[in-house]
């Protein structure tokens, strides 16, 4: 089941503190995302969802953390299932594709990368 760690629309489904030490953790392993798709802007990552694979500080479990960030908010929510954890990873890509809009030179925006089948990424 997926819990909330870090949001900006709601309530965290763990303690602060238990909160931050995964934080923590996911900011190290976004380094080497096992998923990622992200636009760049200037060089930096921008517009990025990513999973990624840790050890709970507190519980000792293997986690998926799926981590999604706009510029603005950083959310996080993780579980113990790796098969909705990337069931999770593809909504919110699927989601944010449907919500690309036009860039500057009138074109339709696209994600830098990803691995998302059908997803629109630039050549």
């Amino acid at each position: 089941m997926l819990r909330t760690v870090l949001t900006h629309v709601s309530v965290s489904d763990l303690t602060d503190e238990h909160a931050e030490q995964i934080d923590a953790l996911v900011r190290d392993e976004l380094r080497f995302p096992d998923r990622e798709t992200y636009s760049l802007e200037h060089g930096q990552k921008t517009y990025r969802t990513a999973l990624v694979t840790y050890k709970d500080p507190v519980t000792g479990e293997m986690r998926y953390g799926i981590y999604d960030e706009d510029g603005a908010t950083r959310e996080l929510e993780d579980t113990d299932d790796e098969d909705e954890a990337n069931a999770r990873y593809e909504e919110l890509v699927r989601a944010r594709a449907e919500n690309l809009g036009i860039d500057h030179n009138d074109e339709p925006e696209c994600f830098d990368a990803s691995d998302v089948d059908g997803v629109p990424v630039k050549d």
